[in-house]
């Protein structure tokens, strides 16, 4: 009797956790690293929002849910977007096929900003893998235009990974992915940086400016009494 009751209880937990959804362990945030030695342009991170804001901005295809992250994880996405993204821009840039930010890393006139656009796990309810064995997620996120830059980080549970997205549309974007667990999806962008004049050049014009007009009254006054 106790045998078979031990058998029925292992069948029920069995069944029972096969009902529960596995999510990837929380990534701890680490530490910003410094940017490659060649890299000349400057970087910078938009301020992030909350993990509920993102998680409420975040639509996926139908088949997936979305939930919110730790507070800790947006953190650690955050240093990961400077790491992975923003500290080597030739080779991010030649990876998401961004010529532009490939040429700004040895370009001091340039600086590369990225926007954290939503970090939130993601999970298949319904959806089921493709023949490739990965799974099709479309993210449907304010902020994204047809033709942005986009990468996607995804947390395996051990470390981040860059996934490049399948299709960038107004609104949108597509990704494959084999597991699931934290995703943040970023927008990267260059600008020119606009130099700002030198203070220590200009200041020796302007005083000579000065002393040629004071001279110059100096000679009208003498001219004048005279």
């Amino acid at each position: 009797m106790k045998k078979k009751l031990l058998a029925v209880v292992t069948a029920l937990t069995v069944m029972a956790m096969g009902t529960v959804t596995a999510f990837a362990a929380s990534p701890t945030v680490g530490t910003t690293e410094a940017p490659v030695a060649t890299q000349k342009a400057s970087t910078t991170i938009a301020a992030t929002a909350t993990p509920a804001e993102y998680a409420a901005a975040t639509k996926v295809s139908d088949g997936f849910t979305v939930a919110a992250v730790e507070e800790t994880t947006v953190k650690a996405a955050s240093v990961q977007v400077q790491n992975a993204l923003l500290n080597d821009l030739a080779t991010i840039g030649t990876k998401l096929g961004n010529s532009d930010i490939a040429a700004a890393a040895t370009d001091s006139n340039k600086k590369v900003s990225a926007s954290i656009l939503s970090v939130v796990n993601i999970d298949a309810s319904t959806a089921t893998k493709d023949a490739d064995g990965n799974y099709t997620v479309t993210a449907s996120i304010a902020g994204i235009a047809a033709g942005d830059t986009i990468a996607v980080l995804h947390y395996t549970g051990s470390a981040w990974e860059t996934i490049v997205p399948t299709s960038v549309a107004a609104g949108s974007v597509t990704f494959k992915t084999a597991s699931f667990s934290p995703f943040a999806v970023v927008k990267l962008e260059v600008s020119t940086v606009t130099a700002s004049p030198k203070t220590g050049a200009a200041m020796p014009v302007a005083a000579l400016f000065v002393v040629v007009g004071f001279a110059g009254a100096m000679v009208c006054g003498k001219r004048y009494f005279a």
